[in-house]
């Protein structure tokens, strides 16, 4: 969906111009059984302590001009979309580019997707903001997945609007990495653990930083949180409405939580599904990564066993493995000279082990490449890889927003512990410390402070392998007055995942009551 939505949408652009829940201890937390869909909002689970008042949340209230400047695209969109992701509702669109930049930084284009079920209500709709992410699905995509997946009781009377952050989505792109480096980047040794092994991967990393370097010249350091927060900011203004209502994923939850620190007067009901801990240093994060792609794994062999027909047959893990192992020694060519290596493999299956929804593609992929298909694998990895697909964009935002810059020797030495503990996935991950080795190191990094504002509602995922739950956990305590919801599932963000999950949203974002701390959902 992403690239056909992304086009779409640039014509437009360029023609207008411009569930039941448990609270418990953190540790073995006791968990609801869930059976029946529940209402929008039912009675807290029995035991457990109220939540704060209301009265700590700006009210809903409609924007009659929120529907100003945007340009209808609903025709457009619905062509790039196929029907089964509409949900089979009434779903109308609206485009709009915003400029951005008075803050200081450089000026860019912030694309903006208005997503309502059927037309805006005549009094306008009450807005709801949504965040995605630099490397994986953008606000607009988000947008769309909600309208289309969210309780219609919720969204009802409200328009979202998705925020695509700079470089991504129908932003203005960023394209500063060349096709072969992004391959070199994605297709490396997954398992490499001494310095001969990485030094290909330290490689492909200097060249990605002296291409975007050469560039985005002064703009280099304009892809960053801070920055993205403030464009959030102008996004706001350019609304018209005095206390936003925003629901962040991933890395748009991170630029939520920084938006809700630095612009504390304008924040309403915050919603922050995955937020990351900026704190967190990259070897740490390796670790909680892998470990969260190991939960994963297990619940997608699990939902693989349970189709009529498993591709990976009946032990999915092991089948993986071996896979991996294979295109290790031997890997795949693909079209025009493509390597499809263990490296592509693995980064299509951590992608991938994100997007629940799309587990039975994934197996299938996975499947074929073990049978010596590559397509599949680069189909899954296509809309990323892609001229202005994110990928980029993902780079920058994680390189501009940490200070660390380890070295190859340090790189390998904890490629070579994480291997030890997890051969899968455990060097992997600890790669990931030498995408910036070659990276100019920010001056404007400020540490994390307490919010001031409204209190936000945090979502943490057990099984995410891309904001793994102990960093949304550490950056909920770091914003002091949150409320923490804990889903036992897998997936890269909880809502709407399930109806527990679902129901303490909508008691955050319609009634204006966070749920007790600590509460936990089952898978």
């Amino acid at each position: 969906m992403p690239r056909p939505v992304r086009a779409a949408l640039v014509l437009v652009l360029g023609a207008a111009l411009l569930g039941a829940c448990a609270v418990g201890p953190s540790q073995r937390p006791p968990v609801a059984t869930v059976v029946d869909e529940p209402p929008t909002s039912e009675p807290a689970p029995e035991g457990s302590a109220p939540g704060p008042a209301p009265g700590l949340l700006p009210p809903l209230v409609p924007a009659p001009g929120a529907g100003a400047g945007f340009t209808d695209c609903t025709a457009e969109i619905r062509a790039t979309v196929a029907p089964a992701e509409l949900g089979g509702r009434d779903l109308r669109f609206g485009c709009q580019s915003v400029p951005v930049g008075g803050g200081g930084s450089s000026r860019a284009e912030v694309g903006v997707l208005q997503v309502s079920i059927g037309p805006l209500p005549p009094g306008g709709p009450v807005p709801i903001a949504v965040v995605g992410e630099a490397g994986g699905p953008s606000g607009s995509d988000r947008a769309i997945r909600l309208a289309a997946t969210a309780p219609e009781p919720l969204l009802a009377g409200t328009a979202l609007y998705g925020v695509d952050l700079r470089g991504t989505g129908n932003s203005e792109p960023v394209d500063c990495i060349t096709p072969s480096t992004r391959e070199a980047l994605v297709d490396a040794d997954p398992v490499a653990a001494d310095p001969v092994a990485l030094a290909g991967l330290r490689d492909a990393a200097a060249t990605a930083a002296r291409t975007c370097t050469q560039v985005l010249e002064n703009a280099l350091t304009d892809f960053r949180t801070a920055v993205d927060a403030d464009d959030l900011e102008e996004v706001r203004a350019s609304l018209g409405v005095e206390k936003m209502h925003v629901v962040g994923v991933g890395e748009g939850a991170g630029v939520t939580a920084t938006w809700v620190r630095r612009h504390p007067t304008a924040v309403g009901r915050t919603v922050l599904d995955g937020v990351p801990d900026a704190t967190t240093s990259f070897s740490q994060r390796a670790r909680e990564r892998a470990s969260a792609a190991r939960e994963a794994l297990g619940a997608f062999a699990a939902d693989c066993t349970a189709r009529p027909e498993c591709p990976l047959g009946p032990d999915p893990a092991g089948a993986v493995a071996g896979i991996l192992t294979n295109l290790h020694a031997a890997p795949l060519s693909g079209p025009a000279g493509r390597r499809v290596t263990d490296g592509t493999a693995t980064r299509a299956l951590v992608t991938g082990l994100g997007e629940p929804a799309r587990w039975p593609a994934l197996a299938t992929a996975i499947a074929a490449a073990g049978q010596g298909d590559p397509k599949g694998v680069l189909d899954l990895l296509a809309p990323e890889e892609a001229d202005g697909g994110g990928f980029d964009a993902g780079i920058l935002l994680t390189c501009n927003d940490t200070l660390e810059r380890p070295t190859l020797d340090q790189v390998a030495r904890d490629a070579g512990q994480a291997r030890a503990a997890d051969p899968v996935f455990g060097a992997y991950f600890a790669h990931d410390a030498l995408l910036c080795s070659s990276w100019p190191v920010p001056t404007e990094i400020a540490p994390p402070s307490a919010a001031t504002g409204p209190p936000s509602l945090v979502l943490g995922t057990r099984g995410d392998p891309i904001t793994p739950l102990p960093g949304s956990e550490r950056a909920a305590a770091q914003l002091g007055s949150a409320s923490l919801v804990t889903w036992l599932g897998a997936g890269h963000g909880a809502f709407p995942a399930t109806p527990c999950v679902r129901t303490a949203v909508a008691g955050y974002l319609r009634d204006g009551t966070l749920p007790q701390q600590g509460t936990v959902c089952p898978p």
